[in-house]
């Protein structure tokens, strides 16, 4: 099988490096990383040109490749040419949209669903995105299987035309794997060097037909080149 595949520049070493890297479609927007996501952006406005896609899937084989900040930066690039995007965070068990953000600790998915917050209270708006946090959540893997889960992402889906998931690793919970089902399509993203190529394949294999693509972070050019031939997926 094989996928089409970005890839979103070297990992940042250094902690004001890393948050420019983080928050690149807002705070760099003409970055070699910030053009990466508009690219991103433009193959899935092709892609939904065969197919609509009202719903993208954000996911990973493992935590730590970079999941949050692409379904973050894919969310700016869409907000800033002047289109409307809702970026909702599925991660219940360990959420990071918030402190990316900086935001103070609000209601968000969690709260929506045990029915301690209404859908507009827990929405927030942040560089043009409307953004959902995961919220506070006393079992996040029930909150994830409740149909109020699924009715709220519902209602996001009719009031948007784009609404971004930012999901659980794929493989690392069956959660991931069941919300990726209720997208129209997928975007993996993988991080070069790391994660294991047999990972990835089982992964791609997981995912089935709703898999976009592929995004390659955290390498540079050469590295890039030689990822793609090792033929991964």
């Amino acid at each position: 099988m094989t996928v089409p595949a970005e890839t979103l520049g070297p990992v940042a070493h250094n902690y004001e490096e890393a948050k420019m890297t983080d928050l690149a479609a807002m705070a760099s927007p003409d970055s070699v990383a910030a053009e990466q996501y508009r690219m991103l952006l433009a193959r899935l406005d092709r892609a939904s040109a065969v197919k609509p896609l009202r719903t993208v899937a954000i996911t990973s084989c493992a935590r730590g490749e970079g999941r949050s900040t692409t379904a973050m930066n894919l969310a700016l690039t869409v907000a800033r040419e002047g289109r409307e995007v809702a970026l909702v965070e599925c991660d219940l068990k360990r959420p990071s949209l918030g402190a990316m953000f900086e935001l103070a600790q609000r209601p968000g998915m969690a709260e929506v669903v045990e029915g301690k917050a209404d859908l507009p209270q827990a929405l927030t708006r942040v560089n043009g995105v409307t953004l959902l946090l995961a919220g506070e959540s006393r079992d996040p893997a029930a909150s994830m299987r409740s149909p109020r889960f699924a009715s709220t992402l519902d209602s996001l889906r009719s009031s948007f035309p784009l609404v971004i998931l930012d999901l659980p690793p794929a493989l690392a919970m069956s959660d991931g794997g069941r919300l990726a089902a209720a997208a129209d399509g997928v975007v993996l993203v993988v991080r070069a060097g790391v994660t294991p190529r047999d990972l990835v394949r089982m992964t791609v294999e997981s995912l089935s037909g709703r898999l976009l693509g592929l995004v390659l972070n955290g390498v540079d050019e050469p590295g890039y080149a030689r990822y793609l031939e090792s033929n991964v997926a």
